[in-house]
Order: structure tokens, then C-alpha cells, then sequence
């Protein structure tokens, strides 16, 4: 298993991060600003953007008063859930240590061991918030913006 995220994972973090942040101001956000605020390339935006949107963790608004924002409060949207929209299914269904299907009738010996770990993972994702994130990257930002000691 890969504990990287895709592109495709880390777009759609960032958006639902910057989406978290302007729920507070309420209204929607154009896809130019998402894109701009996170770094993220404007030609891939909408698709990262309509990913979390099907996901039901954003909703979209045609129109001038358009735009994106969030379905409800960045503390009901764990990080599990906005990693889920975008890169699938976290569990690997495939062997570790014999490669091809896993099959529970004829496990490997490290397939508890391997279960246990993958569950904790997935676990501290769901544990985690959008809310959580927004407060980390406050905190981060903070800290960057200090002078520095020495």
C-alpha cells in the first residue's frame, strides 16, 4: 500500500481544505479562486472540484452567485471521507506477500498484521476533520509568518 496521495488525492484535499475555510464567509467559491488560493492547475479544478461535489462533500451552484461550497460544516466531513472521493477504496485487495487477490480461505502470515495496520490508517483519517485540518494550517501559517530566532 501506497500511503501517497495521487494528484488526484491531494487536489481534492486542498480544494475541500480551501472550501473549509471559506465556509465561515458562507456563499460559494469560483473555481478560479480555489485554484489560485491551493496552487492547483485551473484546467484540473473542476473535475477535482465535481469529484468532492458527487462525493456529497461539496455542492455546486451554476450562475453569476455561483460556485462551490461545502454540503455542511468542515467539522462533519472527516478527511477519510474527502480522501475516499478522490482516491477510492483504502483497503489493498491485493496479497502482500504473494501478490495477486487476497483470499481469506488461505491468508498469508502477515495478512492480520496487515489488516490491523491498514484499519488503524483508515481509522485516523476518519478521526480526523476538515475542521482539524483548517486549524493545523492556521497554525502553520502562523508559524511561517514569525520571524526567525537565532
Amino acid at each position: 500500500m501506497n500511503l501517497a496521495l495521487t494528484r488526484r488525492g491531494d487536489y481534492s484535499l486542498r480544494a475541500a481544505l480551501h472550501l473549509a475555510e471559506a465556509w465561515e464567509r458562507g456563499g460559494y467559491v469560483k473555481i478560479r479562486e480555489v485554484a489560485t488560493a491551493m496552487a492547483l492547475p485551473l484546467s484540473y479544478t473542476p473535475q477535482v472540484l465535481g469529484l468532492i461535489a458527487r462525493a456529497g462533500i461539496a455542492e455546486a451552484k451554476v450562475g453569476p452567485a455561483g460556485g462551490y461550497r461545502l454540503a455542511r460544516p468542515p467539522d462533519e466531513i472527516s478527511i477519510l471521507d474527502v480522501v475516499r472521493a478522490a482516491e477510492g477504496e483504502l483497503r489493498s485487495s491485493t496479497c502482500i506477500l504473494r501478490g495477486g487477490p487476497c483470499r481469506w480461505e488461505s491468508a498469508c502470515a502477515a495478512h492480520e498484521l496487515w489488516a490491523r495496520a491498514s484499519d488503524a490508517f483508515v481509522d485516523t483519517l476518519a478521526a480526523a476533520s476538515l475542521r482539524d485540518l483548517m486549524i493545523e494550517d492556521a497554525k502553520l501559517a502562523l508559524k511561517d509568518g514569525e520571524p526567525d530566532e537565532g
